[in-house]
């Protein structure tokens, strides 16, 4: 269930984001008025929001909601998250669930932990398996198969491109926005590109994306969201889901859902290649061994 609110008692200890939000929202269009509204009212909640959610919730589109952001003067969305966690912390008592510094540390292992298995639990049952066969598919059968992702994200797509080489396929990462481009822009059909955005909101991801799309490419994303803009231009969309741990009302990305799913991909792409992986991870071993001296 989530946390909401009241936004008398809020707006009223409130030095920032919503009190000026108070002051503009009678002058706000309808579609920005009903994305106040939300805001008044589910503030906390907001914060862990994506783009596509608070548009869904308050009926509007993702155009309305940075429309709305710019309106209380921030560049985007994003910004306005960061402003409003911001102020809710210098007000706000600590949410229900959340770790804080008098926690032990038994009690942060176990909260961690917990959400780290709930995130794989909530994964097994989401992710789709015909949207996995045609990823294994796709990326079994590419001539080139290229990673992309930014921030937090380029983590998972270095692990993608470390497990899919040591069993054989032909990938490489690109995680500076600019290069992404450039190399999607090289793809044809045939080749793959495999897109990691928890969020499924980055715009350079996204547009990396696109380009290997405009090229022929099969387009794979990874992202938390289905209704994210990353899935409108991916033919793939696997989900990973994430129960992050919140600290100090800011939550801690859950990594171990797209990890996972990584690892799928790798192992059922490696039994359905059978001779050539095995072959591939025996001559990466060989190859490891000769650096080793004791």
């Amino acid at each position: 269930m989530s946390t909401r609110v009241p936004s008398s008692p809020v707006i009223g200890a409130s030095t920032g984001v919503l009190a000026r939000l108070e002051t503009i929202a009678p002058s706000l269009r309808e579609s920005e008025r009903k994305i106040a509204e939300y805001v008044l009212v589910h503030a906390v909640e907001l914060v862990h929001l994506s783009i596509t959610e608070l548009a869904d919730r308050t009926d509007t589109s993702e155009a309305t909601v940075i429309r709305f952001a710019q309106r209380l003067g921030y560049p985007g969305y994003a910004a306005l998250k960061i402003a409003l966690a911001l102020n809710l912390h210098e007000t706000a008592p600590p949410l229900p669930g959340e770790l804080t510094a008098n926690d032990d540390v038994g009690s942060i292992k176990q909260r961690v932990i917990e959400a780290s298995i709930e995130s794989l639990n909530d994964t097994a049952r989401l992710l789709d398996d015909d949207a996995l066969r045609q990823a294994i598919e796709a990326i079994g059968a590419a001539r080139r198969i290229e990673v992309y992702g930014v921030g937090g994200s380029a983590a998972i797509a270095q692990d993608a491109y470390s497990l899919l080489m040591q069993i054989g396929l032909p990938i490489v990462v690109v995680t500076d926005p600019h290069l992404q481009v450039m190399s999607a822009v090289q793809l044809r059909p045939g080749d793959v590109a495999l897109a990691v955005s928890a969020s499924g909101s980055t715009r350079d991801t996204i547009e990396a994306l696109q380009t290997a799309r405009d090229a022929g490419a099969t387009c794979i994303c990874l992202t938390r969201h289905l209704r994210s803009p990353i899935t409108r231009v991916a033919h793939v969309t696997l989900l990973a889901v994430a129960r992050p741990t919140v600290v100090g009302g800011h939550q801690l990305n859950a990594r171990v859902a797209q990890l996972a799913v990584i690892d799928v991909l790798a192992t059922a792409t490696a039994l359905r290649r059978q001779g050539d992986s095995l072959q591939a991870l025996a001559r990466g071993r060989q190859a490891i061994s000769k650096t080793k001296r004791f």
